[in-house]
């Protein structure tokens, strides 16, 4: 599978795409990291977050995920969705979810600050947290942004 509609259609012009395209989404908590490798080069600021999960093969229900930006040193959690009583994934059911993100940077950053630094994230982790009895699944992953 991959990402149709592309969170890319609506951002602005000079923005990067970053994607981690068909991730396995295992029971319990796995973390995707977008890119899947290396980093986001020039760090970014601002822009949109997506994922979809999809195509379960064991049985499997999404209870959270939590989205967070680094720069390498410092984290900040950019969200955290959490479908009330958790969303099974099944042949007729999945879950899409998008949504914008802001970020504060400064030369000297970290969460005393409450900034990032390097001008900015330069990976995000899309943390799912599951529940099934070996369920897994499918994950489309998205990053579009800016410096």
């Amino acid at each position: 599978m991959a990402i149709v509609n592309s969170i890319a259609t609506f951002s602005g012009v000079g923005a990067q795409v970053i994607q981690n395209i068909g991730a396995a989404v295992t029971a319990t908590a796995v973390t995707i990291r977008v890119p899947a490798a290396g980093s986001i080069s020039p760090a970014v600021t601002r822009g949109y977050w997506r994922f979809k999960i999809y195509n379960q093969t064991v049985a499997i229900t999404i209870t959270n995920v939590t989205i967070s930006g680094q720069d390498g040193t410092n984290t900040v959690q950019v969200d955290n969705y959490a479908p009330i009583g958790g969303l099974a994934i099944g042949a007729t059911a999945y879950l899409d979810v998008t949504s914008d993100f802001i970020l504060d940077t400064s030369a000297a950053g970290g969460g005393a600050t409450g900034t990032l630094i390097f001008g900015g994230a330069t990976f995000f982790n899309f943390l799912i947290n599951s529940t099934g009895a070996g369920g897994t699944a499918a994950g489309d992953f998205e990053i579009v942004a800016v410096p």
